[in-house]
């Protein structure tokens, strides 16, 4: 799963990667909405990639039926679950990347939970394949709009995946990370159902091809003000 990461660089860091026209106006640069975190924790609000740029959105999501259910917010979807009407509609016309350096995961060491920062062997940025249940607000919204369903929370998720090798060692399920190429597919509007879910199954990034390491416990309290670049650096032995 992913219950935390970190994303510490400015924006063009993460968007020049994706560029194939440096003049794209979807690509200028929005210093304002990749503001560092070394502690992202659901419920904040956050720069995520769409196909028509960067924006940002609140991680989790959460439909109205599930209130009445009293159903956590969901900051995951698995992804041997895209074919279900929770997700499907967004594995279609709902994806996004979600830019970062690496995640946490939690062993319990000592009677308390030891983080551990896991990040890719080739360095950041990393991209997540995202899912989002938002639409950009438009300027003009027609007055006979229907208002949302009431209790519903609009975000986006990460999809995750097996673990596999070494990496269960930390956590039986991963973020779905993305090589570039695959990071330009899964975001392409044209990039059908079937063939996102196909890519998504193959992705090239595996669980060997990350690292972990103790990092600080300070990290495992959220919220603001709670942050700091040492979060992400190994822990004293």
């Amino acid at each position: 799963m992913c219950g935390r990461y970190a994303r510490g660089r400015g924006d063009l860091f993460y968007i020049e990667p994706l560029m194939s026209d440096a003049n794209d106006p979807r690509w200028k640069g929005q210093p304002d909405l990749f503001r560092p975190s070394w502690n992202v924790s659901p419920g904040t609000k956050q720069a995520i990639i769409t196909p028509d740029g960067p924006r940002v959105e609140p991680w989790g999501y959460r439909p109205g039926w599930a209130v009445a259910r009293k159903v956590p917010m969901l900051i995951n979807a698995r992804l041997d679950k895209s074919s279900s009407s929770a997700w499907k509609s967004m594995f279609t016309r709902g994806r996004v990347l979600i830019p970062a350096d690496g995640w946490y995961e939690w062993l319990p060491e000592g009677g308390k939970k030891q983080p551990y920062f896991i990040h890719s062997k080739d360095g950041p940025p990393i991209y997540f394949a995202g899912l989002t249940s938002a639409k950009p607000v438009p300027k003009h919204p027609a007055p006979d709009a229907p208002p949302p369903e009431s209790g519903t929370v609009y975000g986006f998720v990460i999809v995750t995946a097996p673990s596999e090798s070494g990496m269960l060692d930390v956590h039986d399920r991963r973020p779905l990370v993305l090589t570039l190429e695959e990071a330009r597919i899964w975001l392409d509007p044209e990039t059908t159902f079937d063939e996102a879910v196909h890519l998504a199954n193959t992705a090239g990034k595996t669980s060997d091809d990350f690292a972990w390491y103790k990092v600080t416990q300070q990290v495992n309290k959220s919220g603001a003000g709670n942050d700091s670049p040492s979060f992400v650096e190994p822990a004293e032995a």
